[in-house]
């Protein structure tokens, strides 16, 4: 019997902050190491990002973007919606990009390169940007995994004509995109629409749930809770363990009325001028190293990044488990905020079966939260629980 947890959901934001947001002297784009001297616009979500790019960049109908094959398949969506014509080149089963495989499918029609530096972990920024200087090519970097990171080429982000963040994932809001330019563009002529109002009470809904369980771990009834709301999940839902290549869900596809120019609402980009990135990449890093020291000696568990370079502020920890969803399902009944990462495939941008190494990732990936808010109890509880869980599953 797997014992109950304490509460591990993801990161969030502080319910007051909605209201009171502390201010700082500088703003975030003059104070954080990634965007410094950069123009830097705050979008609805990274999708929204990643379609003003091509917009600004001037990328469109009849234009080829060299991508990743281990993508989350909305920044595919939001290229296609933007008129381009995405081309896969291979990543590694250790998240490394292929250089000689993305540079062999260059074509007369490429006109720019869309890398992702996945959860935190910088790709070879040097050669890639040498060669798409040498071939006249845009290169865009997705960073919506490696805000705060850092590498050889300095803050992740910095190198690209354009660079991608996401607020959702690293710091807990419910929306948020940023575009960062290596130039300035006529950003007044662009029109973007504001918000709409019920972005701001989403994300006090999303503070608000996180603060509940929390109260309802301290009165012992939180994992009765989550496990009862997973059983009603279960029965709403095929919980099947599948190897085929199922659609990524619906809300990952891009929706113009939603997602097309408009901006970073007020509120959220008040709060992120009193963001403490040093002290998030601090606190991430140590909680990496905790758990994965926990994990690390489990059969049938293997770490996607066993070193943890300097400069790196990671996303989570990725783990490799054959039996993935079904670890994922257990973990998540717990409570815990665990994710098969990744798992659909976007139903028309890529021809999947020239990508074996990223459908095995897009199989065997599953991540588990090291965020900055987590307590040390609630790592080395979920690094027992893991280890319980993947036992049993292995008997």
């Amino acid at each position: 019997m797997v014992k109950n947890t304490l509460y591990c959901g993801g990161p969030s934001v502080g319910l007051g902050d909605w209201f009171w947001p502390r201010k700082s002297p500088l703003g975030f784009g003059d104070s954080w190491p990634q965007l410094i001297g950069r123009t830097v616009i705050g979008t609805h979500r990274g999708r929204t990002a990643v379609a003003l790019a091509c917009r600004l960049l001037g990328l469109g109908k009849g234009h080829e973007v060299l991508v990743p094959a281990y993508n989350c398949g909305t920044e595919i969506d939001a290229l296609l919606y933007a008129g381009v014509t995405p081309v896969g080149y291979r990543v590694s089963q250790q998240c490394d990009i292929d250089l000689a495989d993305l540079m062999a499918r260059k074509t007369s029609r490429t006109r720019a390169v869309y890398l992702i530096h996945y959860f935190g972990w910088e790709q070879p920024m040097a050669q890639l940007r040498s060669w798409c200087d040498e071939h006249g090519l845009l290169l865009i970097e997705d960073c919506a995994l490696a805000l705060f990171s850092s590498g050889q080429s300095g803050g992740i982000g910095r190198t690209g004509d354009a660079a991608i963040f996401s607020l959702p994932k690293s710091l807990g809001f419910v929306y948020g995109g940023l575009l960062s330019l290596s130039a300035r563009p006529k950003i007044e002529a662009l029109c973007l629409k504001p918000s709409k109002s019920a972005t701001w009470f989403k994300e006090i809904r999303q503070s608000a749930k996180s603060i509940t369980f929390r109260n309802l771990e301290h009165l012992g009834v939180y994992s009765m809770l989550v496990s009862a709301r997973h059983r009603r999940r279960l029965g709403r839902t095929n919980s099947s363990e599948s190897e085929g290549l199922e659609d990524m869900p619906d809300g990952y596809y891009f929706n113009p009325a939603l997602d097309a120019d408009r901006v970073l609402h007020p509120k959220a980009e008040a709060i992120l001028e009193s963001v403490t990135w040093q002290e998030i990449v601090r606190v991430r890093r140590d909680n990496y190293l905790r758990l994965a020291s926990g994990l690390e000696s489990i059969d049938g568990v293997r770490l996607l990044f066993p070193k943890l370079p300097p400069g790196v502020c990671p996303l989570s920890l990725p783990l490799l488990i054959s039996s993935r969803n079904q670890c994922a399902r257990i973990l998540q009944a717990k409570g815990i905020a665990a994710f098969p990462w990744w798992a659909g495939f976007h139903r028309g941008g890529l021809d999947w079966t020239q990508f074996p190494e990223s459908c095995w990732l897009k199989h065997n990936v599953l991540t588990v939260p090291i965020y900055h808010g987590m307590e040390t109890r609630s790592l080395d509880d979920l690094a027992d629980v893991t280890k319980e869980i993947v036992h049993e599953m292995n008997r």
